[in-house]
């Protein structure tokens, strides 16, 4: 099993500093890995593109039970691996891999240079595309070495403190789960494909969202709990979240493009039969072309596994209604207690605004009262005047 890792750094000699000390094999793309510094600054000042992003940091970790860290065959073996998946992925950039051995997992380090080689530009894009593409080819090379594909992390997803584990265990939600929730039951809607609908529906669930800055905040409605998304998981950032809203957008704009193969309806039946008659997927052609592909296979367990798939599916529908029904009645009650507020503090005004009226009838009725002004008596205070 191998776990891939990428971000960016505005220090390329910062990353082959920490990744050298500590390698115990290295190896190197479109460089020389003894003169990476060096190499990375030349490649820089050549194409003139500074900027703020000098690499990318890199890693692949390798499961202990494929490969041992004390081991040299495994290690250059592992080094190996990296070295084709790097090779495959950024064919036009240099690369500098450093393999450490200092953990219970066989690890690999790689500094990636932002410039391409054979444009002169820097890498541009979304990075959860270039995280997907990483762990695409990761999976298949490492599939053709016989080891296992990359394991999902959940706390990538969900991020949660020593205090949210402590009351999972116990059977407790939290006010972050509610979020959670709410944000998983409004993804799950495909009719989703924008920010401003993705809001709409998260309010009728009473959590508010807003952008801020690079990352969303999400709080409850009419409560002090709010919570940024990088807080809550990598799926509940801003870009996460945009990347899939632009996803569903794009796949909505390419199903409606019109179907240039669609049989012109005003077309007379005769050109039509004409047409098909020339069409090398005729019906018998069709039909036998299907036969030739269809291969033997067991259905001996089909009926027990699409058993076991409606009772998952059964199972997961009843999931998804008992969250619905906890964020509704969570909903409810905050509605509740934002209403009771709001009517407490609509008396308290109203009960001040009719005092204050009484109060000017009061001054317009006996205008004299504000004229006369009584003096003290002092005379107790100071004895007879002399």
């Amino acid at each position: 099993m191998a776990t891939t890792h990428i971000k960016r750094s505005a220090s390329a000699s910062r990353l082959v500093n920490y990744a050298e000390k500590r390698a115990v094999l290295k190896d190197g793309l479109n460089l020389d890995v003894n003169y990476a510094k060096s190499q990375f600054k030349q490649v820089r000042e050549v194409y003139g593109n500074q900027g703020k992003t000098q690499a990318y940091a890199s890693r692949i970790s390798f499961s202990p039970k494929e490969f041992d860290p004390k081991n040299e065959i495994d290690q250059k073996k592992a080094l190996d691996i990296a070295k084709e998946v790097y090779q495959k992925t950024y064919p036009n950039q240099q690369v500098a891999l450093y393999e450490h051995a200092d953990t219970d997992a066989l690890h690999i380090h790689a500094v990636i240079g932002a410039i391409d080689l054979e444009t002169g530009k820097k890498m541009h894009g979304n990075w959860q595309e270039y995280r997907e593409k990483l762990v695409h080819n990761t999976d298949e090379i490492v599939q053709e070495h016989g080891l296992a594909v990359t394991q999902v992390d959940p706390e990538r997803y969900e991020k949660r403190s020593m205090a949210e584990i402590k009351m999972q265990d116990r059977g407790q939600p939290t006010w972050k789960d509610q979020i959670r929730q709410a944000v998983d039951s409004t993804m799950s809607n495909q009719l989703v494909r924008d920010f401003q609908t993705f809001r709409d529906d998260l309010k009728q669930k009473a959590i508010d969202v807003w952008e801020r800055g690079k990352d969303l905040t999400y709080q409850l409605t009419g409560t002090n709990y709010k919570a940024r998304g990088k807080k809550l998981g990598t799926a509940y950032e801003k870009g996460e979240i945009y990347h899939e809203l632009e996803r569903r957008t794009r796949d909505q704009r390419d199903t409606r493009k019109p179907d240039t193969n669609r049989i012109n309806s005003t077309q007379s039946n005769f050109e039509r039969n004409q047409k098909l008659s020339r069409h090398t997927n005729s019906t018998s052609e069709q039909t036998t072309n299907r036969v030739d592909r269809t291969a033997p296979t067991n259905r001996t367990n089909q009926p027990t596994r699409q058993s076991s798939l409606s009772d998952d599916l059964e199972q997961f529908r009843k999931q998804q209604q008992d969250q619905q029904r906890t964020i509704s009645r969570d909903a409810q009650k905050r509605a509740k207690t934002v209403q009771r507020a709001n009517n407490d503090r609509q008396s308290t005004n109203n009960r001040r605004t009719q005092a204050d009226k009484q109060r000017a009838k009061e001054q317009q009725r006996y205008p004299e009262n504000l004229k006369r002004q009584h003096k003290p008596d002092r005379s107790k205070d100071y004895g007879p005047s002399r």
